[in-house]
């Protein structure tokens, strides 16, 4: 039972570490602070602590500990660190080498061994509890290719997936590889929310050491924004999200505010968001335009 409930957080983001066990550390993908693993918590001094969540280390552990005499090899960031161990681990297990593959993304996708009859999913619905738009697709996307792995060779194939929402349309329609469903059922989704295909997405991103630059220099900019579309881009329709603080607030000791912006992007919205950010900046404020961006943090 935990003592006190401390989370080990970055000091510099607004993220909680990820434990390495291959170095024994706590590290933040964002900055790349890391940190040496403590041996009692830092807030209670309890000597019970406890690592929560489910990576490829703590997989790797449960398949040893149920199939004992398997062959695994485990393919992630730790282990294909070194030059070429991405290419050799592959051959490895396309020469039989191996009897499991367990990896994070990267073996989704492209593969093809013809030997496999069985492939799983860890946390298949992490991604559609996202704010992406495009989490349902991403998700559809990777069930459709991992279930695509299993049976090639004309056998019968198995797809294990672990969710905790095992009525999610897009996980069932996943399982059945129905495109056609699937598209329907999210471009519906995508038109009545104003979503890619039917406007754009513009994200401004300001940034700061100072939050209350940052989130004033944003506030700034919407005002601008709203005074232009109002008066000499009446043409010009937009969509505002925002201000908000940005998914992650702060990354590098820097506080991030966000400002989305459903838009068309043409000449006329880009003439329009020219004019709206160009304002007076303090040394330490930044200001970041991503139209249709591959993801929003």
């Amino acid at each position: 039972r935990p003592a006190c409930g401390y989370v080990a957080t970055c000091p510099n983001c607004s993220i909680s570490l990820t434990y390495h066990s291959a170095n024994r550390r706590l590290m933040c993908h964002y900055c790349g602070y890391s940190e040496e693993q403590p041996s009692k918590c830092p807030q209670c001094g309890s000597e019970t602590v406890r690592f929560l969540g489910v990576g490829t280390r703590k997989v790797e552990e449960e398949l040893r500990s149920l199939f004992p005499s398997a062959r695994i090899v485990r393919m992630d960031a730790d282990s294909t660190m070194t030059r070429d161990s991405y290419t050799k681990y592959l051959s490895a297990f396309s020469a039989g080498e191996y009897d499991i593959m367990l990896g994070t993304q990267m073996v989704a996708k492209g593969l093809d061994f013809p030997n496999v009859t069985v492939v799983g999913v860890i946390g298949a619905d992490r991604a559609t509890y996202s704010e992406d738009y495009r989490g349902f697709e991403r998700t559809f996307s990777l069930l459709t290719q991992v279930v695509g792995r299993a049976g090639r060779a004309g056998g019968e194939g198995r797809a294990v997936i672990q969710t905790v929402d095992p009525h999610n349309s897009v996980i069932s329609l996943a399982c059945r590889q129905d495109y056609e469903a699937f598209y329907n059922e999210e471009i519906m989704t995508r038109r009545v929310m104003v979503l890619p295909p039917f406007c754009d997405i513009c994200v401004i991103c300001v940034q700061s050491a100072d939050r209350g630059a940052a989130d004033g220099a944003l506030r700034e900019i919407f005002g601008r924004i709203r005074s232009l579309i109002s008066e000499d881009y009446k043409d010009v329709h937009t969509i505002i999200l925002g201000p908000a603080v940005a998914a992650v607030p702060k990354i590098s000791n820097r506080y991030r505010y966000r400002l989305t912006v459903k838009c068309r992007d043409n000449r006329r919205f880009r003439d329009m968001l020219r004019q709206a950010i160009d304002i007076k900046l303090s040394r330490d404020v930044s200001v970041s335009v991503d139209i249709n961006p591959e993801t929003v943090i």
